[in-house]
């Protein structure tokens, strides 16, 4: 069976069957996940994970697929396996999303082994107690330099962001999923390479942070949410 071919069978198990179980997507991650937007803002619909079931409905009109937003701000991946059970495991999903890395980016090079051990966590309790598919997503890139829509809030963490960005710290935490998705012989999206691209189109990166620091803003969320249904009908 290929990637996401279990999760289209309980699509149509539900399609047809009123009284099936509901098909369950649980969306595990940090402030991205959760919602974060502008400082002191949280959206809750224009959002990867909540556009993504817009769009498998309209591909299963019949089917009933819930959505578990599973984000925490703030939260790391080393952090997060505190509430895995909590949040994840308990809902005994059919979907599994794991978007970290904006936050544990911080920790620089020493910071890696732990987060990858995280991540490995994650995918093994996953699969050993859910039949859940699994794709990773990459964090996006972060701000590079000073910008209006930063915070005055924000402004004392400034140095934090920029070195982790330009140093390649952030980069580091990518190259570590692509590592883990082939280890564990899984799929990923690169959510990081989006916004190379962007960048290499000539794209202001720093305009398309609802907060000016590494929140991406609701259109990003959108082709985000595209990419995403893109990656589960190719790979089905």
């Amino acid at each position: 069976m290929g990637f996401f071919e279990r999760l289209h069978s309980r699509l149509v198990e539900k399609s047809l069957d009123l009284r099936a179980r509901a098909v369950t997507y649980v969306a595990f991650g940090d402030s991205i996940t959760h919602g974060g937007m502008e400082y002191g803002v949280h959206e809750h619909i224009q959002l990867y994970h909540q556009l993504l079931k817009s769009k498998i409905v309209e591909r299963y009109p019949l089917t009933l697929i819930n959505v578990i937003n599973s984000g925490v701000g703030g939260d790391s991946a080393v952090n997060a396996l505190s509430r895995l059970e909590r949040d994840v495991l308990m809902y005994k999903p059919d979907l599994v999303t794991i978007m970290f890395g904006a936050n544990d980016a911080h920790g620089g090079e020493a910071g890696l082994p732990a987060y990858a051990a995280a991540i490995h966590q994650m995918i093994t309790a996953i699969r050993t107690q859910t039949a859940a598919e699994i794709i990773i997503l990459t964090p996006p890139m972060m701000a590079q330099k000073d910008n209006p829509l930063i915070h005055d809030a924000h402004r004392e963490k400034l140095s934090s962001f920029f070195e982790t960005e330009l140093r390649g710290f952030t980069r580091l935490y990518v190259e570590a999923l692509h590592k883990i998705a082939n280890e564990e012989a899984l799929p990923i999206l690169d959510v990081y390479a989006m916004w190379e691209q962007m960048e290499q189109a000539g794209v202001d990166i720093h305009q398309r942070f609802a907060n000016g620091l590494n929140h991406p803003d609701r259109e990003f969320h959108a082709e985000l949410a595209s990419s995403l249904y893109t990656k589960l009908i190719e790979n089905a």
